[in-house]
C-alpha cells in the first residue's frame, strides 16, 4: 500500500511552528494525490472503520474449542455498569455453586454488594480527603485531591474491592435483592452521589482551614451528614439490602430444597470459599514491564473500604502469568483477570486478537509502541475484569483462551447477538500484549512460582512500593 512520502529534513527546517494556511494546502495536496487514503476514506465514510479494518483471517483462526473448558452457565450481563471486577469474582465461583447444589442457572445478587460499594466508596473517599486536608494538602489542583473528587464513589474496582465487601457484608442469591433500573444504569446514580460527595469535601475542606483541625466532632458531623445523603440517594437507585432471606431452590431435577433462613454471612460461609483457600488468600500478580519482575507495590487509597489494606500486587514475567492461569484451570479453578478489554477486539466476534484489527494498514500509519510505552502513556489502561474458563494447547504449543465476559448475550449498542452466547476466544498474542493482572489462590505461588517469594514475603509485611492513584495500576 502506497503512503504519502515523509518530508525531508529540509522542508521541515522550512516549516513555520504553527499550523499555516501553506502548511494545510500542503498536506491537503499529499493527501488528494493518496490513492490508499482515498480507498479508505470511502468505506469508512460508508462503514464502522472496525468492520473495513477486521482481519477476517484473524477471526477464522481462533477455533473457540477448548480441551480445558470449566464454565458451564450462560453469560452474566453487568448491562451499563462499571461492575466487571464484581462480575468476574463472582463468576470465579458461581459454576461451582451451581455444580454443588445441581441447578443449571446460578446468580448471586450483584446489586446487594452494589450498594455496600458506593456507601464503603463514600465514606473512603470522604476519610481519604480529611486526611489530605489535615496533612496540609488543600490545594483542589492536587492531583491526589483531583483524582479522588473526580472518581469518587465510581463504578471500578479491583479484586480487593470485592473481598473487603464479602467479609463485611456477606453474599445473597439474586432474587433477594434483584437488579434495579438504576443498578444495570449507573450514570445517574453515580453523577448525583459525585455530587452529594464533592460538596461534603468542599465542606470538610473549609472547617479544616477554618483552624479547626483538633475539632474532630465537627468533620465528623459533616462526614456523618454527607454518608446519610450518600446512603439516601444510593437507597433511591437501588432499594436497601436485606438482613436475611429464605434460601430455597429447585435443583434440574425438579427437586424441592428448602435451606430456611439465612443472613448474608451465612450465606457466603456456605457458598464460597474458606480457610486457606478462601477468597481472602488470592494474590494479585501482574505484568508490568516498566518495573522489574518479583516486586511488591501497593496503590495508595485504590479501595473501597477505610481501615483495609489498599490494592497491592506482585510483579512477574509474563510467563508467569500464563503458567499461573493453565495451571490453576487444571485444577479447575477459574481465574479472575483484568485487561484493556477494546484493544484489536470486536464484540460481535467475540475475538481477542492482536491482529485483528488492521488498522494502520487501513490508514497509513504506525502506532507500533511496546506494552511499557502504552502504559506510560496512557495509551494502554486497565479497562476490565472477566474470567479464564478454559484453554487450548495446539500441538506446536501455542495457546488459545476461553473467556468469560459479563457484556449478556447482545450487543447493548447494536442490539445484535455477540458471538459464543458471551463467552469469548483470546489469541495468546493479544494476551501478551493486553492481560495486565491475574489472580490467583496464594498456594498457586508458593507451590509453583518459587521466583516469587521474596515479592510474596515483602507483600505480607506490608513492605510495599506505593504508587499513587493516577498510575496506570490504578
Amino acid at each position: 500500500m502506497s503512503t504519502s512520502p515523509p518530508l525531508s529534513p529540509e522542508q521541515l527546517r522550512g516549516l513555520p511552528p504553527e499550523l499555516t494556511p501553506d502548511l494545510l494546502v500542503e498536506l491537503r495536496g499529499t493527501a488528494a494525490g493518496d490513492r490508499a487514503l482515498r480507498i479508505a476514506r470511502n468505506a469508512v465514510t460508508a462503514a464502522d472503520v472496525n468492520a473495513v479494518a477486521l482481519n477476517r483471517d484473524a477471526v477464522v483462526a481462533l477455533d473457540p474449542t477448548t480441551e480445558v473448558k470449566l464454565d458451564s452457565l450462560g453469560v452474566s450481563d453487568q448491562k451499563q455498569s462499571g461492575r466487571c471486577w464484581m462480575f468476574a469474582a463472582y463468576n470465579v465461583f458461581r459454576h461451582r455453586v451451581a455444580e454443588k447444589l445441581g441447578v443449571k442457572e446460578f446468580e448471586f445478587s450483584h446489586t446487594y454488594l452494589q450498594f455496600f460499594d458506593k456507601v464503603e466508596k463514600s465514606n473512603h473517599v470522604l476519610r481519604s480527603l480529611e486526611q489530605l486536608f489535615r496533612a496540609g494538602v488543600t490545594d483542589l489542583d492536587d492531583r491526589t485531591v483531583a483524582a479522588l473528587l473526580q472518581g469518587a464513589a465510581s463504578d471500578g474496582g479491583q479484586w480487593n474491592y470485592f473481598t473487603n465487601l464479602v467479609a463485611k457484608y456477606g453474599v445473597v442469591p439474586s432474587y433477594a435483592m434483584p437488579e434495579t433500573f438504576g443498578s444495570g444504569r449507573t450514570p445517574q446514580l453515580d453523577g448525583r452521589l459525585r455530587t452529594v460527595l464533592r460538596r461534603g469535601a468542599l465542606r470538610l475542606r473549609e472547617a479544616v482551614l477554618a483552624g479547626e483541625n483538633s475539632d474532630i466532632d465537627e468533620t465528623e458531623r459533616i462526614i456523618s451528614d454527607t454518608l446519610a445523603d450518600a446512603h439516601r440517594v444510593t437507597a433511591v437507585h437501588l432499594g436497601l439490602p436485606p438482613t436475611e432471606f429464605t434460601w430455597q431452590y429447585r435443583d434440574s431435577d425438579n427437586g424441592f430444597h428448602r435451606g430456611g433462613t439465612y443472613t448474608p454471612q451465612q450465606f457466603a460461609a456456605e457458598m464460597l470459599p474458606t480457610g486457606p483457600d478462601g477468597i481472602d488468600s488470592y494474590v494479585s500478580v501482574v505484568h508490568d514491564p516498566r518495573h522489574a519482575e518479583g516486586q511488591a507495590f501497593s496503590i495508595t487509597h485504590e479501595n473501597n473500604v477505610w481501615g483495609t489494606p489498599d490494592f497491592s500486587y506482585l510483579t512477574a514475567g509474563i510467563d508467569t502469568l500464563r503458567r499461573l492461569v493453565t495451571d490453576s484451570l487444571d485444577a479447575g479453578e477459574p481465574v479472575w483477570f483484568a485487561c484493556d478489554v477494546n484493544r484489536q477486539f470486536v464484540a460481535t466476534s467475540g475475538v481477542w486478537d492482536a491482529n485483528l484489527l488492521e488498522l494502520d494498514a487501513l490508514y497509513g500509519t504506525d502506532s507500533a509502541t511496546t506494552k511499557a510505552e502504552q502504559m506510560e502513556t496512557a495509551e494502554s489502561r486497565l479497562t476490565h475484569g472477566m474470567v479464564f474458563t478454559g484453554y487450548d494447547r495446539s500441538p506446536s504449543g501455542e495457546l488459545r483462551w476461553r473467556v468469560e465476559n459479563s457484556w449478556g448475550t447482545k450487543s447493548h449498542a447494536q442490539h445484535t447477538e455477540l458471538a459464543g452466547g458471551g463467552y469469548g476466544t483470546m489469541a495468546d498474542n493479544w494476551f501478551a500484549d493486553n492481560v495486565f493482572q491475574v489472580v490467583v489462590p496464594r498456594r498457586r505461588l508458593t507451590d509453583t512460582t518459587s521466583d516469587l517469594e521474596e515479592a510474596l514475603d515483602a507483600l505480607d509485611r506490608g513492605d510495599t512500593t506505593d504508587l499513587p492513584i493516577w498510575d496506570a495500576m490504578a
